[in-house]
């Protein structure tokens, strides 16, 4: 049999945003490439304030603690660099007074966020944690600390639902219309081999399919890239992460399932001056390139008179 993408028909579709409605993207490596189309597409989006993270435990702890509902990991010192176990390695800082502002900075900007968006993409990577023994909590990044500092297990989706249950009742609290997305990244996480993998994703997927209301949806990334496009050729060359091509497949797909008509024609606008900014000019300097620029500002000046509500 034939897969297309109408075997993914759902039997609710997608709630319908356009420009001028925000988007929180929380989660996997796979919803920070997805930021990057919502940007160019010409949203605002924030995406990821406490960097990429895999585990459904820790990407929940970051909403109870941005609503002030649960304290803070320790904090670890990697020489001289202080780092969060609620965080990835990207939010740093060279003293802990420092992390602390920062980390302070990061949870303020996600709770108003949160408070205004329309949308929330949460993206599952893996249901493999490491548990921190001193505290007992999963952390969110291990900062290449000693193994013996933790220890590994694959986490059962019914002993993760709690926490996502308080978080969602934190987000209805804040944000009564907030529409939240899950979706499980199509990313392979094979470190430990494709079988481990296999039953981490089986946990990831019976987790949403427990996670159920009014406001809560599910996107078929997982499916679109491992079932409909099931190809190597779609992934890069470490057989792990999607292409570029890829990842637009699942933006195309998105695209039908979450934007207004009238929002698709402006993208596709919009999309005509984003390549016209891209082209690279022979001669820079030359009247031909000068007269190029100028149409190129004509156009962008234009578009952005007509629809003030898109983020350039």
């Amino acid at each position: 049999m034939n897969l297309s993408t109408a075997s993914l028909s759902q039997k609710e579709s997608l709630p319908k945003i356009q420009h001028g409605d925000s988007i929180v993207q929380l989660g996997s490596c796979f919803s920070t490439n997805m930021s990057a189309w919502f940007r160019k597409a010409g949203f605002k989006v924030l995406d990821n304030p406490l960097g990429v993270i895999f585990h459904p435990v820790p990407l929940a702890k970051q909403i109870l603690m941005a609503f002030g509902k649960t304290e803070w990991s320790e904090f670890v010192q990697k020489e001289d660099v202080s780092l969060s176990y609620d965080a990835s390695s990207t939010l740093y800082a060279m003293n802990a007074p420092e992390l602390e502002r920062l980390m302070n900075h990061q949870l303020k900007e996600l709770k108003e966020s949160l408070e205004k968006a329309s949308i929330l993409i949460v993206t599952f990577g893996s249901a493999h944690g490491y548990r921190l023994k001193s505290s007992g909590n999963i952390v969110a990044n291990c900062h290449q600390q000693a193994q013996s500092t933790f220890d590994k297990e694959l986490s059962d989706a019914g002993k993760m639902l709690p926490i996502w249950h308080l978080a969602l009742n934190e987000l209805r609290k804040a944000n009564p219309s907030l529409q939240v997305i899950f979706t499980v990244s199509p990313v392979r996480y094979v470190r430990d081999g494709l079988i481990a993998d296999s039953r981490s994703k089986s946990e990831l997927f019976r987790l949403v399919s427990l996670l159920s209301g009014d406001q809560i949806h599910y996107f078929p990334a997982y499916e679109l890239v491992n079932d409909i496009l099931r190809d190597y050729r779609y992934f890069e060359t470490d057989g792990v992460h999607p292409t570029d091509q890829a990842t637009q497949f699942v933006w195309d797909f998105l695209k039908q399932e979450l934007f207004l008509d009238r929002t698709n024609e402006i993208i596709e606008e919009l999309m005509k001056i984003r390549k016209m900014e891209e082209h690279r000019l022979l001669y820079p300097e030359s009247k031909k390139a000068a007269e190029y620029q100028t149409n190129l500002k004509q156009k962008r000046e234009s578009f952005l008179s007509q629809y003030p509500v898109v983020v350039w």
